[in-house]
């Protein structure tokens, strides 16, 4: 075999791997919009006020279960799913949302006290509010994985919040970057960035449901 026919089978190989890569890409890039798309129409569909948390454990169940196959993600099955998690859903959401309001509605009034000790209060705060927000998502995730009640996922979700900083810290900045580029680009928001929200929590989760599995099977 000669330099030439070395190198023209280099190139091939070459090439159907920048094949394979591309796919990939595009694969992931579509089913991220039919996520994105899925969660916006089940939120509209439930008057968005009603439809955003039902809209988020449908969209997160169905990747759970789909993965990277596209041709397995089908409307009228989410849409079932969303309707048999819809009160379900909404108690949970509204508990957070409500405990969130609060917690920043007091971090507001506290900027107007100029004290020196306020910033303890207001550190502790900004903490409240990142536990609020880590555990809605969190317990959502795990109820979206394994049939547990939602006491038992806020259980499940406390342990994941301090059980690893390198994982608690990533999703945060992952969260804050995201929110940042979604508002540079508006149309992120429409067509991408929920689907690639709910991928990332569920990657950055991993981990922890690996843990869960392993006590599941020991038990």
């Amino acid at each position: 075999m000669d330099f030439d026919t070395i190198q023209i089978d280099y190139e091939k190989e070459e090439t159907v791997m920048i094949g394979r890569a591309a796919d990939k890409i595009f694969t992931r890039v579509f089913i991220f919009l039919i996520m994105t798309v899925y969660f916006w129409i089940y939120t509209v569909a439930g008057l968005v006020v009603l439809g955003i948390g039902p809209a988020f454990r449908t969209v997160t169940e169905m990747h759970m279960d789909k993965q990277w196959d596209y041709r397995l993600y089908h409307f009228k099955e989410g849409w079932q799913c969303f309707k048999h998690h819809f009160w379900q859903m909404n108690l949970h959401t509204w508990l957070f949302l409500g405990v969130g309001a609060v917690l920043a509605y007091n971090l507001y009034l506290s900027l107007s006290i100029h004290t020196l000790w306020i910033i303890f209060i207001q550190f502790i705060i900004v903490f409240a509010l990142i536990l609020d927000f880590s555990l809605a998502i969190f317990a959502v995730m795990l109820r979206s994985r394994y049939d547990v009640a939602f006491k038992d996922a806020i259980k499940l979700a406390i342990v994941q919040f301090f059980s690893n900083f390198t994982q608690l810290l990533t999703f945060i900045i992952g969260t804050i970057v995201l929110i940042v580029i979604s508002l540079k680009w508006p149309g992120m928001i429409l067509f991408l960035s929920p689907g690639i929200y709910m991928v990332g929590a569920d990657r950055l989760s991993r981990r922890w449901y690996d843990k869960i599995d392993k006590m599941l099977g020991a038990a």
